[in-house]
């Protein structure tokens, strides 16, 4: 993974100054009217993942990895006229200290290069673990009656993929992520958003200037949710230009039902693409039953349907999940996923950074992996 140097410069900024101060005087405020949250979330699990390499790889093994792992700050100041300045900056952070997979780790990457005579040349460049993978949701915004407004880095797939089914499954194997985001990114850069609430029914508007190929290429998204009783909803739909000029719709629907002794939820997803053998389709269904106060048993089965021939796959998941407070959980999981002949997804997907046993998955094969994941959250 090639170091990204923007990103490097914020995460010794932030660590900088959290070593010069302790967060109770990060916390403090400069004035009565303003207040600043530390807060963060660790996430890390030990899997067993028997995933049949490539012939130029060894099979899967033993391994740790993390997903969606992040520390951040965020705040909000009082104003005049009933108005709120609101601001969160986060980055993710990988709490194993190891982004690219326990063994096989290189300590430089391969490039290529031209010399004088114009020949090819094949370079190293000596890159170690980069413990900050990415910024995640950072803005500054404004809210009041009138709703909220932000602007800077937030969520695309990761506005809908959990609604249904993944929302018990977030950063954990057997993730719907995968299934239903179409490699969307989760997040985009420059988003214009406003949110508002009109009782059970909650909207959003997004803007996102120049998010294709040329200058004039905008994202736009519209998204509604519906929370009342037993019953919880989410419509979303993005209009996208991708890098290569062609422009996609994608669109989402979701439920979760809460009948006491279980939760059911469904999702579906489509996409319609420009670009050739793009047309992909994607539903999950799943569902959640506690078990006493301390913990929840729940399965969940996912379905990609590519409109390219023989790249579907199937992930199928069942787990344990024990609560010991608001903040601490152990999850326990088996996960498969069943791929088409030319399809190698594994039951690691976004949000998750594995397989990281250094095994490169096969395509055409039933991957499986063995879970027990700790999280949490401050």
């Amino acid at each position: 993974m090639k170091k990204n140097t923007h990103i490097n410069k914020l995460a010794a900024l932030l660590s900088a100054t959290a070593l010069a101060a302790p967060v109770a005087v990060l916390a403090d405020s400069h004035d009565e009217n303003e207040r600043v949250e530390v807060y963060g979330f660790v996430n890390l699990s030990v899997d067993w993942e028997g995933y049949d390499g490539t012939d130029d790889s060894e099979d899967g093994d033993l391994a740790m990895n993390t997903g969606s792992s992040h520390f951040g700050f965020r705040g909000q100041e009082e104003l005049d006229g009933g108005l709120k300045a609101i601001y969160q900056a986060e980055l993710e952070w990988t709490y194993t200290g190891d982004t690219r997979g326990t063994p096989g780790e290189r300590d430089d990457e391969e490039y290529t290069y031209y010399d004088d005579a114009n020949d090819e040349q094949t370079g190293y460049i000596s890159i170690g673990d980069s413990f900050i993978t990415q910024v995640r949701d950072s803005f500054v915004g404004l809210e009041g009656d009138f709703g909220r407004l932000t602007l800077g880095r937030q969520s695309l797939s990761n506005q809908f993929v959990w609604d249904g089914p993944g929302a018990d499954w977030i950063a954990q194997v057997g993730t719907p992520g995968e299934a239903l985001g179409f490699g969307t990114s989760g997040r985009a850069n420059n988003v214009i958003r406003y949110t508002n609430d009109f009782g059970a029914i909650g909207t959003v508007l997004s803007l996102v200037p120049g998010h294709g190929e040329d200058p004039d290429d905008h994202a736009y998204n519209a998204r509604a949710t519906f929370n009342d009783g037993p019953l919880s909803s989410a419509f979303t739909l993005w209009q996208v230009t991708d890098n290569e000029g062609d422009d996609f719709t994608l669109i989402s629907l979701a439920g979760r039902y809460d009948l006491d002794f279980m939760v059911l939820s469904a999702q579906f997803s489509g996409q319609s693409h420009d670009a050739d053998d793009s047309d992909h389709t994607g539903a999950s269904f799943g569902f959640m039953m506690p078990m006493g106060n301390t913990g929840r048993i729940k399965g969940i089965v996912s379905q990609f349907m590519s409109d390219d021939d023989d790249d579907d796959f199937t992930t199928v998941a069942a787990g344990y999940d024990h609560i010991f407070s608001d903040r601490t959980e152990l999850r326990l999981a088996v996960a498969a996923t069943i791929n088409d002949e030319e399809r190698s997804s594994t039951p690691h997907t976004h949000g998750m950074y594995g397989p990281s046993s250094g095994v490169d998955p096969a395509a055409d094969e039933t991957h499986t992996t063995v879970s027990a994941n700790l999280r949490h959250s401050f």
